[in-house]
């Protein structure tokens, strides 16, 4: 199983648990609130989006990872929810693990 494949299982797990956002806003204002362990952005997401995102962890001097995965159709069709590519993680063990698995 590849680390992408490892990845998008735990992304499943994530949202039956509820420990994931999906949208850009979303994931940005749980970013603030101290909430997101790792965010993920599918390959094909915009520039424009990315760099947004970029630029809020930095603004917070954020520790949070982001990592780029697969693309917008592939994670939202895995994942059950509307056409998005930025995804959040708010749990400290799930990011962890995937975390991990990318860096394998």
């Amino acid at each position: 199983m590849s680390k992408e494949a490892k990845i998008m299982n735990l992304m499943q797990f994530a949202r039956k648990a509820g420990k994931l956002s999906a949208g850009t806003d979303a994931c940005l204002r749980e970013l603030h609130h101290k909430h997101i362990h790792l965010i993920i952005v599918a390959a094909d997401t915009a520039e424009r989006t990315v760099t947004r995102v970029k630029n809020d962890l930095r603004e917070q001097n954020s520790k949070v990872m982001m990592i780029e995965l697969s693309s917008q159709q592939e994670l939202s069709a895995a994942l059950g929810l509307h056409l998005t590519g930025v995804y959040g993680i708010s749990d400290k063990n799930f990011a962890a693990k995937m975390i991990e698995y990318w860096q394998s």
